[in-house]
């Protein structure tokens, strides 16, 4: 029997129930449908589920009952009632109703949870499913299988309300910020529920601006619980001059001794009604640091950007610190995330190499003794028929050797579907190049730690300097070279859904880092494509240095390149708008439109480069 918790990803109940095991337990798996076997003991699913949830709550004394809504109070939990026949779609809810209280249980200091929360009763409703959506997505992002179990949670409420009546406008507003929410701080949604832009354009900016500050916050509750304040105040749910914790409470013994009453209220109010969960964890942005509180240091508007140390900065490839076994597993990962009609390159191919080939032939050569009949020439044999005949031949212009890198955000901010467009894109663009003879290198960049790492340790023990520059450990990763074929480094994209991979992303040396790598190569030709979601963010150099430090840097780096490299570059926003950072620039929302999209833009770019190399020819 195993338990949740243990990292083996098996979800929060042991396999006799948990795991829908056929004849285990009292139960049998027939067509589909659990159903109680005649020699099972009814009371099994309640003792398993039981103990599930006391571990992974870490309680082992709570009391559980069955009967009523999800909910808890002091000392004790209320799950509903199981039927007696379960779907294994319905068993996967059922786990999800256990693991979304024991989180709650685990992660949440109601005592810090009371001392935030607000009067207004529609405040108090926002302010309670932001904290579950806090201790559910630190859940997740530790225990995969409770992640799995929650999805299927929300996936059978989203369900429910499409078959229920439709909540009031109200609530739709409400319910796109969730949304949004759930998709920046990383919290478990089914992958059929991630569309960015069904959310985006119920929004508006001051609005997105809170919600981006939440995610650096998400390990510290009273920091968390004082943004979501903040947030439920540009929704027009708190009163403006309300955020003093002092102003909003009487005391606070009184709202101590209604502690266990909210606590019993907001999780059921979490489990019940919002079924918006999102697989990604977005760093915050750089408008999101206008609520950080800043300590000394002066602005660094004038400081030259520099790392206080390079000394942990690590370059890996995917084969050197992930085994075959692993790597092979997270591409099929990929494959199971990605439609398989993405991956139908062929047309888009041939599309692009006519194309290219079009642009090989341009020139003639006259006045030869064999070759095609020049009809330009026959004027003069009309004329004089001693005239001997012209023919010209067509001059193959050799096409210019290219070579394409494609450098990947690899930040927290594009888990979920984000890595996973990213992903399809460096394989659209790989196979179809290669096609085309055009060579492919794929670059990722993050960090390899949260928060700074060795290289805030090392400020800290210096006393921290002001200005102190970079504050992290880069970690850049070159998941294909120019040079290596395709099919050798295909698998090394499944790195991209790794877990533990995806952190915070310095963006301006990433870019400059990958520009060298392109100089360094001898095509004549080199186009450098960015894919990303937004603006550089580290917490620990923000913390340390101005807030715009990285975007300042990022946005010299680009007008850098832009301005004086030979290399051309472009950007691809994940859903995210970035011409406001580079000059050629699209945005690509769904992946159905993915392939066309980028090659339809490849191809343009092509077809400027080709009109100004004729131009210098000729």
């Amino acid at each position: 029997m195993r338990r949740s918790g243990t990292g083996d990803g098996s979800g929060v109940l042991p396999t006799v129930f948990w795991g829908g095991t056929c004849g285990i337990g009292g139960y049998q798996n027939i067509g589909g449908v659990v159903r109680q076997s005649p020699t099972g003991n009814e009371g099994i699913a309640r003792d398993v589920s039981a103990a599930a949830l006391r571990a992974l709550a870490d309680q082992c004394e709570i009391e559980i009952r069955r009967g009523a809504a999800a909910e808890s109070s002091a000392g004790c939990v209320s799950l509903p009632e199981l039927p007696a026949e379960l779907t294994l779609g319905a068993l996967a809810v059922a786990r999800g109703e256990v693991d979304a209280v024991a989180l709650r249980l685990r992660y949440c200091d109601e005592t810090v949870y009371a001392r935030y929360l607000p009067k207004q009763s529609g405040a108090r409703f926002v302010f309670a499913l932001l904290e579950q959506v806090r201790v559910e997505a630190l859940g997740s992002r530790r225990m995969v299988g409770v992640q799995k179990n929650l999805s299927a949670l929300q996936l059978s409420i989203h369900n429910a309300r499409i078959t229920d009546h439709s909540p009031e406008p109200a609530l739709n507003e409400i319910d796109a910020v969730l949304r949004f929410v759930r998709i920046r701080l990383g919290a478990p949604l089914p992958l059929e529920l991630t569309r960015l832009d069904e959310s985006r354009s119920r929004i508006d900016d001051e609005v997105r601006v809170r919600i981006e500050a939440l995610a650096p916050s998400l390990d510290e509750q009273a920091e968390f619980a004082l943004k979501s304040r903040t947030l439920i105040e540009s929704l027009g749910l708190l009163e403006k001059g309300a955020l003093s914790i002092d102003q909003d409470r009487a005391t606070v013994s009184e709202q101590d001794s209604d502690r266990h009453r909210t606590a019993s209220e907001n999780v059921s109010i979490a489990i019940e009604w919002d079924p918006l969960r999102g697989p990604r964890t977005r760093r915050a942005r750089e408008s999101a640091l206008d609520s950080r509180s800043k300590k000394g240091g002066k602005s660094s508007d004038d400081v030259p950007y520099h790392a206080y140390t390079s000394e942990f900065d690590t370059i890996v490839r995917p084969e050197d610190v992930c085994g075959a076994e692993e790597l092979i597993a997270l591409r099929r990962l990929l494959d199971e995330a990605v439609p398989a009609r993405l991956y139908a390159t062929t047309r888009l191919a041939h599309r692009l190499q006519r194309h290219l080939a079009a642009q090989q032939m341009r020139s003639w050569r006259f006045d030869l003794e064999e070759g095609l009949l020049d009809a330009g020439r026959l004027s003069r044999i009309v004329a004089d028929p001693l005239e001997p005949l012209a023919f010209k031949q067509e001059i193959e212009s050799p096409f210019v050797d290219t070579v394409v890198t494609v450098l990947i955000d690899n930040s927290g901010s594009m888990r979920g579907q984000p890595i996973i467009m990213a992903a399809a894109c460096a394989e659209i663009l790989g196979k179809t190049l290669e096609r085309c003879g055009v060579k492919t290198e794929i670059l990722g960049f993050t960090t390899a730690s949260w928060r700074g790492g060795r290289a805030r340790e090392m400020w800290a023990a210096d006393n921290r300097p002001e200005n102190a520059g970079r504050l992290s450990e880069l970690k850049h990763i070159i998941y294909k070279s120019a040079d290596v074929p395709w099919r050798r480094a295909r698998r090394n994209l499944g790195f991209m859904l790794k877990g533990e991979l995806l952190k915070e992303n310095i963006d301006g040396e990433a870019l400059l880092w990958a520009h060298d790598r392109l100089l360094a190569r001898p095509e004549q030709r080199r186009i450098l494509m960015v894919i990303s979601d937004g603006a550089p963010v580290d917490d620990a150099t923000l913390a340390a240095n101005d807030e715009r430090y990285l975007d300042r840097h990022l946005r010299l780096a680009i007008d850098r390149i832009e301005r004086r490299s030979p290399i051309q570059l472009m950007a691809i926003g994940i859903g995210h708008d970035v011409t406001n950072y580079y000059q050629l620039a699209f945005t690509v929302s769904e992946l159905d439109d993915l392939g066309e999209t980028m090659v339809s833009q490849l191809t343009a770019l092509f077809d400027a480069t080709h009109t100004v190399s004729s131009r210098i020819d000729s």
